[in-house]
């Protein structure tokens, strides 16, 4: 069959209805609440922020004032209190920028120490052991004796542990139970100094931490712990 020519309306029909395609096409816009690939990049002093259907900011990361030019991150509660920041209020000196946790009262829970290093709260308690070790709890009993305990809150899966006794005579023995689980030993001439798992830890159980010693015949010993704390797995 021969192909019917087409005349010069049915040619600028088919042009109009493939422009329109192709201008539709180059309008249509990407889906906005998805990145599929790639990174998001904001720079030029911009930051992303995320707010509440009422307008409070939640979130914020990039320059977050009210200093200009500090780039920080700030995390806040829906009442508009901080939770959780990365910044320290100044873009002079060349100054590490604090990360800090804050209770809805503003208090700060856990603050690291920018200058020297390590914490700055919480402030952590350092308990002290008599210097003489005659003060220290002692025993003459060949039995194991209690001669410290704790029911301490459980926040670390491990304890570190150093403890010393002195004896005279033949001195004696001591060790670290947990739950009735001995856990180190030492002698009046050797110290405990372990670190050890807590039997069947729970976060937030009170294990019972004893220091127990016993003597040998005729003899007295001395005993006391002098650090333990919690330690990470």
């Amino acid at each position: 069959m021969a192909t019917i020519p087409q005349d010069i309306n049915d040619r600028l029909r088919r042009l109009e209805q493939e422009l329109r395609a192709l201008t539709t096409a180059a309008n249509r816009r990407p889906a906005l609440n998805q990145i599929m690939h790639g990174d998001v990049k904001i720079g030029e002093g911009g930051g992303l922020s995320v707010k509440q259907p009422g307008g409070a900011e939640t979130f914020r990361v990039g320059e977050v004032g009210p200093i200009a030019g500090e780039h920080a991150l700030v995390v806040r509660r829906r009442d508009g209190s901080v939770a959780l920041s990365v910044w320290n209020g100044t873009t002079t000196g060349g100054q590490a920028q604090a990360f800090r946790i804050k209770d809805a009262q503003g208090h700060e829970l856990l603050s690291e120490d920018v200058v020297a290093g390590g914490l700055a709260r919480p402030h952590l308690p350092i308990p002290m052991s008599p210097a003489q070790p005659t003060n220290w709890p002692s025993t003459s009993s060949t039995s194991w004796t209690d001669l410290q305990v704790a029911w301490p809150e459980a926040q670390h899966p491990r304890l570190e542990v150093f403890a010393q006794a002195v004896g005279n005579g033949n001195g004696g023995d001591m060790r670290i139970t947990v739950d009735g689980q001995v856990m180190a030993s030492g002698t009046h001439n050797k110290p405990i100094q372990a670190t050890f798992k807590i039997p069947n830890y729970e976060f937030g159980q009170h294990p019972e931490i004893k220091l127990q010693a016993r003597a040998k015949t005729s003899s007295t010993v001395w005993a006391c712990v002098q650090r333990m704390c919690g330690v990470a797995s």
